[in-house]
């Protein structure tokens, strides 16, 4: 029996580019690195609101490799991939193949081979990219303050595009992260990927729903989820406002001895030290109430996504998944 390598495709309002993405995808899956082993591809449906689902319907219809997820919501390319391995069966998994082609499907090949020789985690690289000069800038700033701030090392440029084998996946799965981001939790777990360079391709069509509001929203995540910094902060922002504290309570001190008593002064000095600590302990507050808040979630509510229905996929794979 041939082993099995799934891929996993996110999908979001792509429309008829899906044409083209199943026909790029059916061509590298030909070539002869893909002889040798059974592929299923499942593409996941972020509940789009144009007329993708008409486009998968036809391409599950003609290629029973191809398995769609629809969700009931949009839960975020994150979540939404993680939740699709739930369902992959495959002996590898490509974790993310975006259906925008941005990253090349073609460097699957290599990264294949890569994992026949014995490499459990095999990593993309996005040395180079084709999009303006201020959205690459705040790309590279993105993956260089990941690397300083996150408790785990994460390779600058690496995202999502990463072969794992089955042991790899079955440990990601084996994390309750409401909110998983792979390229965290795969540092977290310490695997070393063996790292291809590749150039990220310009869209051919449609337009990016990774807004520059999107990106600020994933760094902020990332950092609460990979990342102790901010608490860190706080400790040593305690100690340094403590530590000022003290210093002005004995320079009046020793005003008071040389001037003597002096009715009035001091209030500007202690109205403007009012608002200044009030204004840390809320934001202080703040910083604390975002990571008990992800703890509420975490402990309520856990990973869910809710799946409205599923195309060329047998009964006994959706029980599986849906536990």
């Amino acid at each position: 029996m041939k082993r099995l390598i799934s891929i996993i495709s996110p999908v979001y309002n792509e429309g008829s580019g899906l044409e083209t993405y199943h026909a790029e995808m059916s061509r590298v899956l030909a070539k002869e690195a893909f002889a040798r082993y059974a592929v299923e591809v499942i593409l996941v449906d972020n509940a789009s609101t144009d007329d993708s689902a008409r486009y998968l319907e036809a391409i599950a219809k003609k290629d029973a490799r191809f398995r769609v997820i629809f969700n009931a919501r949009n839960v975020g390319v994150f979540l939404s991939s993680f939740n699709a391995l739930s369902f992959a069966k495959g002996d590898a998994v490509f974790l993310m193949v975006p259906s925008d082609l941005q990253d090349p499907p073609e460097l699957m090949i290599e990264m294949l081979r890569k994992w026949e020789e014995g490499y459990l985690l095999v990593a993309g690289r996005r040395a180079q990219r084709q999009e303006g000069a201020v959205m690459r800038f705040l790309r590279a700033q993105f993956y260089q303050l990941m690397a300083r701030l996150a408790d785990q090392t994460m390779e600058p440029g690496v995202g999502e595009y990463q072969l794992a084998d089955r042991r790899v996946v079955d440990e990601l799965l084996a994390i309750p992260d409401a909110a998983p981001f792979p390229r965290g939790l795969l540092a977290e777990l310490g695997y070393k990927p063996f790292i291809i360079d590749y150039e990220w391709r310009a869209r051919e069509w449609g337009k990016s729903s990774f807004t520059l509001r999107k990106l600020f929203r994933t760094a902020y995540d990332m950092i609460f989820s990979f990342s102790r910094l901010p608490l860190r902060l706080i400790m040593v922002m305690g100690f340094v406002i403590a530590g000022f504290s003290l210093l002005f309570g004995l320079l009046q001190v020793v005003l008071y001895l040389i001037e003597g008593p002096a009715a009035g002064r001091g209030i500007t000095t202690v109205i403007t030290a009012l608002f200044f600590f009030s204004g840390i302990n809320a934001v202080f507050l703040g910083i604390i109430g975002e990571y008990v808040g992800r703890i509420y979630q975490q402990t309520r509510y856990g990973r869910r996504v809710a799946i409205q229905r599923l195309l060329n996929f047998e009964q006994s794979d959706r029980k599986s998944a849906t536990g």
